[in-house]
């Protein structure tokens, strides 16, 4: 199953924005961010939680991820 880097939504949006303000936006606890932040190498997304996420920032998904469409 692909995944996709957490830590690449937040560069997208904004990584050093509040943690509170981006888990509301995100629709995930402030944990969930923190943990986006510190460990990005087990912060992975599904596709579909990528897609999920990239749709509360108003973007396609191949806009944050280059590999979006990659087999």
């Amino acid at each position: 199953m692909r995944t996709f880097s957490a830590e690449t939504l937040l560069r997208s949006y904004g990584i050093n924005d509040d943690a509170t303000s981006l888990a509301q936006i995100f629709g995930v606890t402030r944990t969930t961010i923190c943990r986006w932040r510190n460990v990005p190498d087990r912060s992975r997304l599904s596709a579909f939680q990528a897609d999920k996420y990239a749709c509360r920032i108003g973007v396609h998904p191949a806009n944050i991820w280059q590999d979006w469409y990659n087999q």
